[in-house]
């Protein structure tokens, strides 16, 4: 087996191990101490802008499990594996979010988080292309028709 191969299959181990740490169940429930402040929910959202207004929903929002301080310390948690969680959904995330959402027109979905009961905060990631949606299936949207014409331009000779 190629050294890259190896570095990568222990990358994954510890990226495993160190997942299951920070998730695991099994650790041993015990009193607060004072110092850990009040907790609350993770949560993942995806609006069509990188700027809202309070009252905006998610077109789609998970909560995936991970309870956090709430403060600027689990801000950041939450911030990552929701960034982790969107980078890790864009092959299947055209399909899923047409089927929920039917139709959609040059959407270029933006990640947000969110902690505790603090408002929705931009998680500096927004998709590359625009997606578009007919009837639940993805189709190419105008925009990247016109990307991907070339100009041609007849050929001059060269004195």
């Amino acid at each position: 087996m190629s050294s890259s191969k190896v570095l990568l299959c222990d990358l994954c181990i510890v990226l495993l191990v160190g997942l299951s740490f920070v998730l695991g169940e099994d650790r041993p429930h015990t009193a607060p101490s004072v110092d850990e402040g009040p907790k609350g929910n993770c949560s993942c959202g995806g609006f069509p802008t990188s700027t809202i207004d309070a009252n905006d929903l998610p077109l789609l929002s998970q909560t995936p499990g991970l309870m956090v301080k709430c403060d600027s310390e689990g801000e950041n948690t939450c911030k990552s594996l929701c960034n982790a969680l969107a980078t890790a959904t864009k092959a299947k995330g055209p399909e899923v979010l047409c089927n929920r959402l039917k139709n959609a027109n040059e959407l270029k979905l933006s990640a947000f988080f969110k902690v505790c009961e603090l408002p929705w905060t931009y998680a500096n990631l927004t998709a590359d292309e625009p997606l578009c949606c007919d009837d639940a299936k993805v189709k190419t949207c105008p925009s990247m028709e016109k990307n991907n014409t070339t100009d041609t331009t007849e050929a001059k000779p060269v004195a």
